[in-house]
């Protein structure tokens, strides 16, 4: 059996990730496909998760055991009732904080406290992340976790009963998961162990993380229960193709009142759009791997190799979109003259390339270095040479100088903190705007960019938004977040509801 080799492969794959850096940055446009997001903690859960299952499985084959036909019992009632608890704290959560500050559902809800930040969206909710950091903040080990999206954002604004209930739920459903997947595996033929383990690490992964990451209407769990659920009721292909000639009506109607909620939610139709083509996605990996691995999965043969064909093709022109998203635009070079800014907050060192380099700008809480470019330079080596995450950029924005028009903001500004008046101290950098709404503590919010100082932002362009392109947003919110910490505002939420240029 080869389960003992798939874990020292992922164990390997896990040591190569966090040591290497160009293993991480080659690897992650792949790896960030099984995960949904680019988030480097998810990817080091899965290949941790995948390393202790594959193990185990290792460990347990060859034993003898009871009857594995059997249903699964206790053990699989218990897994449903902590992923019930565990999605209803996560909608929980969710609610509670969208009627507190009476939030549109449908928008993304870009949240700062202190120089923190997390984004919440219906389909993506990350108020349930609040555990990491409640038990971080319990155990004594928070600081080490400041570098990521553990949830800290939301201490003020999401009761401790729901982090509370999503550790538990998170814990039970993991340890639980173990023992469910050797029962699923078990149950099948020698031949098709394999290709089920990879289904069962794949569903149980994405169930156990959408439980703080994602909630009850992220695409990945949606695909994960439906996978979940065939595998837990079935032990062969032929019962999958019985279970699905009989429960298909079920698989369907559930699809279709939940894209129908989401339809409701927003009917401009972006959150149905965005689970449909991530969750093919999804699905596709899932019955690429069932037709592969799992053999008899079909017994037409024209139409096995229809179907891996047509899986293929779809997979292998995502895998090049997401080249051209996440891999290419790192890869182009910048001419000689071209600048680069490198926006420095004071509470850290400056890169060692950037000493003696040029300061174009300079303020009380930040300076703007500018690095001009002497020949010829990719995009990923200024990165690495600038100690920069190219998936979490907060401080490198690139100076086209052919695209001089100036990018703008439109949103809603809330801040949760107010308890005296505060001066915003507006840089002449850019230009700000904030009027009253109606009679909320809040204000709409309009910000002008100079693009002498400040990268193009693409995302009012139209077209394909690359992580370039992201980076770039994500440095101008990151510099409102620390305009803002700087101005005394401690906390607030920003609800983007467009980009605009000005030319």
């Amino acid at each position: 059996m080869k389960f003992l080799p798939l874990s020292i492969l992922t164990l390997f794959t896990l040591i190569l990730y966090g040591i290497h850096f160009s293993f991480r940055f080659y690897s992650h446009f792949i790896l960030s496909m099984f995960v949904h997001g680019v988030s480097g903690g998810k990817i080091y859960f899965l290949l941790i998760y995948s390393a202790v299952v594959f193990l185990l499985l290792f460990l347990q084959n060859g034993k003898k055991r009871k009857d594995r036909s059997a249903p699964m019992g206790w053990t699989g009632r218990l897994f449903l009732l902590w992923v019930i608890l565990g999605m209803g704290a996560s909608m929980g959560s969710f609610v509670r904080y969208v009627m507190t500050y009476d939030l549109p559902l449908e928008m993304h809800h870009y949240h700062f406290r202190e120089i923190y930040n997390s984004v919440n969206y219906f389909p993506h909710i990350h108020t349930s992340k609040l555990y990491l950091y409640k038990i971080g903040d319990l155990l004594g080990f928070e600081q080490a976790l400041k570098n990521m999206d553990d949830g800290r954002v939301f201490a003020n604004a999401v009761p401790a009963f729901y982090s509370y209930v999503t550790l538990l739920s998170t814990i039970s459903v993991l340890v639980l998961s173990f023992f469910i997947i050797s029962r699923i595996v078990f149950k099948w033929e020698a031949k098709n162990k394999i290709g089920v383990s990879i289904l069962c690490v794949l569903s149980f992964y994405s169930v156990i993380k959408c439980i703080s990451d994602g909630g009850l209407f992220a695409y990945d769990f949606l695909v994960a229960a439906g996978a979940l659920y065939i595998l837990m009721h079935t032990k062969s292909p032929g019962e999958v193709n019985t279970f699905f000639k009989k429960r298909w009506k079920v698989l369907f109607w559930a699809t279709i009142g939940i894209l129908s909620i989401q339809c409701l939610i927003d009917p401009s139709l972006e959150i149905v759009t965005y689970t449909l083509k991530h969750g093919f996605v999804i699905l596709s990996i899932h019955l690429l791997t069932y037709f592969v691995f799992i053999r008899n999965s079909l017994t037409n043969r024209r139409l096995k190799g229809l179907f891996l064909t047509t899986l293929s093709l779809f997979l292998i022109y995502t895998v090049y979109q997401r080249y051209s998203v996440y891999l290419e635009p790192f890869f182009s070079y910048l001419e000689k003259g071209t600048e680069v800014h490198y926006f420095h907050y004071k509470d850290r060192q400056i890169p060692e390339r950037l000493k003696g380099s040029r300061i174009k700008f300079a303020s009380d809480f930040f300076n703007i270095y500018c690095l001009t470019i002497q020949e010829k330079e990719r995009v990923l080596d200024i990165y690495r040479s600038l100690g920069e995450n190219p998936y979490r950029n907060r401080h490198i924005a690139i100076i086209f100088s052919k695209k001089s028009r100036a990018y703008g903001i439109l949103g809603e500004f809330i801040p949760l903190d107010l308890k005296k008046e505060v001066a915003l101290k507006v840089l002449n950098i850019f230009d700000l705007k904030l009027t009253k709404k109606n009679s909320k503590e809040s204000f709409l919010l309009e910000m002008a960019f100079d693009p002498s100082y400040f990268p193009v932002l693409a995302h009012a362009e139209g077209g394909k938004i690359t992580q370039l392109d992201e980076n770039h947003k994500f440095v101008i919110y990151y510099f409102l977040n620390r305009f803002s910490y700087f101005c005394g505002i401690k906390e607030y939420i920003l609800i983007p509801h467009g980009f605009y240029r000005l030319d």
